[in-house]
């Protein structure tokens, strides 16, 4: 073994084989090991928070179309016959590429002279079928 003198270790001087200071080879690649394992835990998740955002945003865009339809509908009042005119079906693409098809159902007009006619608006997945948004509202009319 080497022998160092006290003046050498007091100023720091040891030989390069004796520094056991720092990571050596084998921490590094075990804790890049641990962070890669951990990584793998947590891509699940982070394909399950993709897919939710994706169906979010469907979700979103078909609530504001209907909402909008909704609108037009309740704007078109007061006569009967400027609320039928709305009856309809209309296909829209989100940002996705999923095509909505929003479907716009009115009653019938009154038969008197000033009523209430049942509106409403659905919005539908054309890939899957499934109903996303359905929503309806009364609308004041006259004939």
């Amino acid at each position: 073994m080497d022998t160092l003198t006290r003046t050498e270790v007091r100023l720091g001087l040891r030989s390069a084989a004796h520094d056991d200071r720092g990571f050596g080879l084998i921490e590094i690649v075990v804790s890049m090991f641990v962070l890669a394992a951990l990584s793998l835990a947590f891509i699940p998740l982070l394909v399950q928070g993709l897919k939710l955002s994706a169906e979010n945003t469907t979700l979103a865009t078909a609530n504001q179309l209907v909402n909008e339809q909704l609108a037009l509908v309740q704007e078109a009042g007061p006569y009967c016959d400027a609320v039928q005119v709305l009856v309809g079906e209309s296909d829209t693409v989100d940002p996705r590429g999923v095509t909505i098809r929003i479907t716009t159902v009115i009653e019938s007009c009154p038969t008197s002279a000033a009523g209430t006619v049942r509106a409403s608006v659905t919005a539908e997945r054309m890939d899957t079928g499934d109903t996303i948004v359905s929503a309806a509202t009364l609308v004041y009319v006259t004939t």
